[in-house]
């Protein structure tokens, strides 16, 4: 306590706050006190100012006209938010992002499953560990990055991919996975859930270590099969891993922007533009700050579904451990 001790000792100096032995004065006592509270409520307030100062900020710019071509700022009440749902590019983007993220997630599930059975078989428990520290630095990789690679891979003119295909016999001239519509958007759906499914895999097998393997071994004395045991005990054991690891995922797919913009940027002809990036070329290309707060917000509104969802999902299985 020698330094609550001296912050209430320099705090009575500075008030001439004079403590005999039997008083040691209310700041001090409170300092005593509640010392952690003390310690922790500073970088708790700046954390706040962080988050509310921006959101608050967002809120205000989303209620007025303002921007790189307008002089000062209008208010103008719900017109950014009426003029979003009038917007036709609006409403595209907004279906790009759910089918986006629907097929992000589905396949990047898909892939953590697979994964996550097949390390959890491994019974050398070194070459467990090998994989699981492959799949944690998979996940590490910045989605930028991610974006980049994929983008030299599948180049139209020297990209891996068109020269493997080629060499195989597969095709004869190069497909343009990233400049072509209906290829492009699903490059990026699959880019997306290449980056994602190493999260999938750490959730998932983490719900398959909780297994108990008794479970399996009197299934096998009733002569039940491996489909059987899958199906019957491995999946419903599963549910509450997978379903935190679907809405995590559901969540951060919907709102993405660094695979899209480092792979596509949107093109071709708007054919991969998403939610977020639409917002990035409306507030920073095109410099209507008022509108494109309009559409952040409605972005964090559906999102906050997510994570409503997220939380009650927690909340069932703490009920179901009780």
């Amino acid at each position: 306590m020698g330094v609550a001790n001296r912050i209430a000792e320099t705090y009575e100096k500075l008030f001439n706050r004079q403590t005999g032995p039997e008083d040691i004065g209310p700041v001090r006592e409170f300092i005593n006190d509640h010392f952690m509270g003390v310690v922790l409520f500073l970088p708790l307030l700046v954390l706040g100012g962080l988050v509310v100062l921006p959101l608050w900020y967002l809120l205000y710019s989303s209620v007025h006209r303002t921007g790189r071509y307008v002089q000062g700022t209008q208010f103008v009440g719900l017109e950014n938010y009426i003029q979003a749902f009038n917007d036709p590019m609006f409403w595209m983007t907004l279906q790009h992002s759910t089918l986006y993220a629907v097929g992000s997630v589905v396949i990047a599930f898909l892939l953590g499953l697979i994964s996550a059975l097949a390390i959890n078989q491994l019974r050398n428990e070194r070459l467990r560990s090998t994989f699981t520290v492959l799949i944690l630095l998979a996940w590490a990789v910045p989605l930028v990055v991610t974006g980049l690679i994929w983008r030299f891979i599948l180049n139209a003119n020297y990209g891996i991919a068109n020269a493997f295909l080629i060499q195989a016999g597969l095709i004869t001239e190069s497909i343009g996975f990233i400049t072509s519509s209906t290829p492009a958007f699903l490059a990026i759906i699959v880019v997306d859930a290449w980056a994602r499914a190493p999260f999938a895999t750490i959730i998932l097998l983490a719900g398959l270590q909780t297994i108990p393997e008794d479970l399996y071994e009197a299934a096998r004395i009733d002569g039940a099969t491996d489909f059987q045991m899958f199906k019957d005990i491995t999946l419903p054991h599963l549910k509450p891993s997978a379903g935190v690891a679907l809405l995590i995922m559901s969540m951060f797919a919907f709102r993405t922007f660094s695979v899209v913009f480092a792979l596509t940027q949107g093109g071709p002809s708007n054919a991969t533009e998403v939610l977020a990036t639409y917002i990035y070329r409306t507030g920073i290309g095109q410099g209507r700050l008022g509108y494109a707060a309009a559409l952040s917000v409605i972005m964090i509104l559906i999102t906050l579904v997510f994570v409503t969802l997220y939380v009650k999902r927690i909340q069932q299985e703490a009920l179901e451990t009780a």
